[in-house]
Parts: structure tokens; sequence; C-alpha cells
């Protein structure tokens, strides 16, 4: 004779797998590059490359432009667009381009600053709220002469 599962069991069971399947559904999904700025092999051959356009009302927007005589037309404006600063995505071209700017941005053109963060960090450890302090030499010797003290009275009032 076989027991048979309750109702609230297999509710229970059910809510269990379908919460595994949005985790993996969470986890598996990646960023992937607008159709509108994606590059085809004939793109490719005419010169061009994915553009990422930051407005200046901070807004971005994802294109393809024709790269000519090492420059980009982005509708009345133009942009350099050398070697060192053209990055790849998934081996294709691809610029980072600020409106106000002429000269694109390359993220690895940045003063490395990380050098600092051990020293930050340490400052942040000793002003962290409710973290015990050391007790001064100062405090300890009041503490000891207190304690003197009482030991005398108790002796001499005995």
């Amino acid at each position: 004779m076989e027991i048979e599962e309750t109702l609230g069991e297999k509710v229970r069971r059910l809510e269990k797998t379908i919460d595994e399947k949005v985790e993996e559904d969470r986890a598996t999904k990646k960023f992937r590059l607008p159709f509108r700025a994606k590059l085809s092999k004939s793109k490719l051959k005419n010169g061009y490359a994915s553009v990422l356009v930051i407005g200046e009302n901070d807004e971005a927007v994802f294109t393809r432009e024709q790269i000519v005589d090492s420059t980009v037309k982005l509708g009345d404006t133009y942009h350099h667009a050398e070697g060192e600063n053209c990055l790849t995505y998934k081996g294709k071209p691809f610029l980072i381009i600020p409106k106000k700017s002429n000269k694109p941005y390359n993220p690895n053109s940045v003063v490395n600053t990380i050098f600092s963060q051990k020293h930050i960090m340490s400052r942040m450890m000793n002003e962290v709220l409710g973290s015990s302090k050391k007790l001064g030499m100062g405090a300890i010797s009041i503490g000891g002469i207190i304690l003197l003290g009482v030991i005398i009275y108790a002796f001499i009032a005995g």
C-alpha cells in the first residue's frame, strides 16, 4: 500500500521547482548588443563600427556608423576614430563617443587609482561606529589609583 502525497506537499514541491527555474533564468541572462548596432560581414568590409553615443542629457544610444578617414559622423558633428581609442566587442570595432567631445572615450586611458584601496579600507574600518577602542595609559593609571585608594581605605577603616 503506497502513501499518496498530500495536496500541501505537492504545492510545496511545485513551488520549489518553480523557484529553481526562476533562479536559473536570472543567472543566465547576459548583455546583448542591440540589433541596430550589430555588424554584418559586409558592413565590416565597408568600414563600419558599433558606436555607443552618450548624449548631453546622459542618454545612451547604440548605433552603427561608417569610419571614413579616421572620423565618424554623428548627425552634424565629426568625431575621431583613431586606433588607440577604438575598442573591440566580440572581435568587432566598438567606439564610445560622448556627444560633447570630439575624441572617443577609452576606459583604458584613465589613470589607475585602485592602488589606494587598502589604505581607504583600513581608514573605513578604523572609523566604524561601535568598534571597541583600546584604553590609553591615562585611563589605566586613573583606574589603578582608584583601586589602590579603595584598598587603602579598606585597611584603614577596617
